[in-house]
């Protein structure tokens, strides 16, 4: 099989791109709580703890997508290739994001 060609289940495909989504989704709300400061208070209200509530956050914004991308089969049409590079692309900027975030701020 060659891989540049090679497909992937509906489901891993679905939730690949979940991830990546997910993985940036985290980045934008740990550095907005953090300069809002009624928000990270709403946050600590939730669940105790504003990592808590946005841990839950991110277990619901994954499972919401990947279950959304997978009845509508809309990522099935994405190569097992692109996929890796989103994923690649998306941990690569969140990690940046965050380390940028809490370095300067």
């Amino acid at each position: 099989m060659n891989s540049e060609n090679a497909r992937l289940g509906n489901s891993s495909a679905a939730f690949g791109l979940a991830a990546a989504i997910t993985a940036l989704f985290n980045t934008a709300l740990a550095c907005v709580k953090d300069a809002y400061h009624p928000l990270n208070s709403f946050m600590n209200s939730i669940a105790g703890h504003n990592w808590t509530t946005q841990a839950l956050a991110d277990i619901i914004l994954f499972a919401g997508l990947g279950l959304t991308f997978s009845a509508t089969h809309l990522a099935v049409k994405v190569k097992s290739s692109t996929l890796i590079q989103l994923l690649t692309g998306a941990a690569v900027i969140a990690g940046a994001g965050l380390f940028a975030w809490y370095f300067f701020y």
